[in-house]
Order: C-alpha cells, then structure tokens, then sequence
C-alpha cells in the first residue's frame, strides 16, 4: 500500500561542535518512512535544572496522573465457531485476521446502494430475486451473460455491463464505472479445479486488474457461502472443500490490505451444512431468505472509514 510521504526541514542553529555531532547522530537513528527526507532536529534548549520535590510535599501531591485506558479493536464475530469446533472437517475461521470485519451498527441501505457485487451465480440471484435496489434491473452486479463466471477462467473473460448491456472485460468495466466499492465474490466453480497456490494465484491476478482500472475503488472480499448435500456434484465440492478455500480468499485479503467478510458462517447449521430453510431445491444456490441474511451480515459487519463515521470507531 502506498503511503504519503511528509517532508520536514527545519533551522539549524549554530552549534559547537560537539552539539553538532549528536544533533547529527539524532537524524540518521529517527524512524521515517523510506524515501522520505530526514528530518533535522532542533537542539534543544539549555533550560533550568528540574526543582527537587519537596519531601514535606504531601502524597497527594506528588501521585502520578490518572491514565485513561487505551481503546480496544472491536473483537472478532465468533458466532459460528462452535460449529467449527463440532466438525474437524471445517477448516475454522481465522478469528485474529486483521482482514475480519467485526460486527458493526446497521450501515443501513444506502451503505448496499454503494456496492457493486462481481460474483458468480451464488450472488446473481440478488438480481433474481429482485433484493438490491432497482429489483430486475439493477446495475450491482456485475458476472457472466449466462449469470455465472468461473474464477481460473476470467483472463480475456467478458462480463455483461449491467449499464448499457454491452460485454467487456472486468477491467474495461471497472475503467469505465469506476464503482465506489466492490466486493468480490467469487470461487465456487474454482473450489474443484484449483489448488491452494492457484486459487490464490486467480484472486489477486483479479485484485490487480481492478485496482489498475480503478484504483479509488474499495475492494471487499466474501466467503463462498454453504451448500447442501443435495448439491448434483457434492463430492466434487463440499463444505469441507468451500471453507478451506475461505481461509485462502481471507489470507489473500491480508496478504493485499483488504477487507473480508465470514458470510458463510451466517448460513451454515449446526450439521456443518447450509440450513434446510436457506437453500434452494438444487443445494447449491442460497434462497432469498438466505441471500437476505447475507445482506443483513454485510451491512452490519461494514468496512466504515474513521473519517466517515464521525468519531474513529469504524463503525
């Protein structure tokens, strides 16, 4: 990540040499973010020897300050990890990521509005189902003509721009939108076909193409959300297979200074699959109550700025 670079100089007063001498050692042993111009330090002034305290002084007197207690990071949502710990098959959310996005205040609607969704078809029912504004014809989600795409095989790939209908590469896309925030979920056709390495690999090739096309926009990362063992290929893909790939898109977004979102732990049951009540008749896709929970989870797990929330708090 790149960081600005503050530039300081000050007066140098005439010194004796000695003085000089360990004004110069104060320059080059001063921590500075590389590149940057060394700052030269003032000397300091000749003042007064400090007075000795008075032993007739009173304990009141001479006790130290009251300090005021640091503040705390908002703590990791654990909420699914007993279901970790009930299956061993899971690989278990890494709840000490600083890429975790801990729970927030409701963001609200408008902080969706802001969103645009690159997924494949477990998200493009957000469309179908009409539950992002502009219902049908809403111009948030970005995927394949076909309503899929298939991470391994998005170099040179074509999706439909939901604005004029005309097909474009993901970065000729994110060029021409430029959309505030993004948030990336994609993986499950890629579960079967990739190991750890080139799964990685898939994600942050498709990290770089939208960061060099847009580079203002705020890029999210997601879960692959749950199946059902109903799913026609289950074996091929399972839940054990999904969340290990989870923990690949979560160190990626360490690895790239990003955001990650544990959506799949919203959806998941007891048994380590999808709830009944959440999946559609194929076990693959997330009904709308479950897509809704999702929204629901995103908007209260928000990634706020500090200047934007008002007080620091992120949230």
């Amino acid at each position: 990540m790149m960081r600005s670079i503050y530039r300081h100089r000050s007066a140098v007063r005439l010194l004796p040499l000695a003085a000089l001498l360990a004004a110069s050692l104060l320059i080059f042993t001063s921590c500075r973010f590389p590149g940057s111009t060394p700052a030269v330090s003032e000397p300091e002034e000749i003042t007064e020897p400090e007075k000795v305290p008075d032993p007739t002084e009173t304990a009141a007197q001479t006790e130290p300050p009251e300090t005021v207690p640091a503040e705390t990071a908002p703590s990791a949502d654990r909420t699914a990890e007993e279901i970790y710990l009930m299956h061993g098959e899971l690989t278990p959310v890494n709840y000490d990521s600083p890429a975790l996005l801990p729970r927030t205040e409701d963001a609200g609607q408008s902080y969706v509005d802001n969103i645009t969704f690159l997924c494949d078809s477990p998200f493009y029912w957000l469309k179908l189902y009409g539950l992002l504004s502009g219902g049908y014809d809403t111009t948030q989600i970005w995927t394949g003509p076909e309503g899929t795409m298939t991470l391994g095989f998005l170099r040179g790939f074509r999706i439909l721009d939901p604005v004029d209908n005309e097909l474009r590469t993901i970065s000729e896309t994110a060029a021409l939108r430029r959309p505030p925030m993004m948030l990336i979920a994609v993986g499950i056709n890629g579960v079967a076909l990739w190991d750890e390495e080139e799964f990685k690999a898939e994600y942050v090739w498709l990290i770089d193409e939208i960061r060099q096309a847009s580079p203002d926009t705020e890029i999210l990362l997601q879960s692959i959300l749950p199946i059902a063992p109903t799913y026609a290929h289950w074996g091929m893909i399972t839940n054990a297979s999904i969340t290990a790939a989870n923990a690949w898109i979560l160190e990626v977004a360490e690895e790239c200074g990003l955001h990650y979102l544990d959506t799949f732990s919203v959806l998941v049951g007891e048994d380590g699959n999808i709830r009944p009540e959440l999946v559609r008749d194929d076990g693959l896709h997330a009904n709308d109550e479950g897509l809704k929970l999702a929204l629901e989870y995103i908007r209260t797990h928000a990634y706020i700025t500090a200047e934007e929330s008002g007080d620091g708090s992120g949230s």
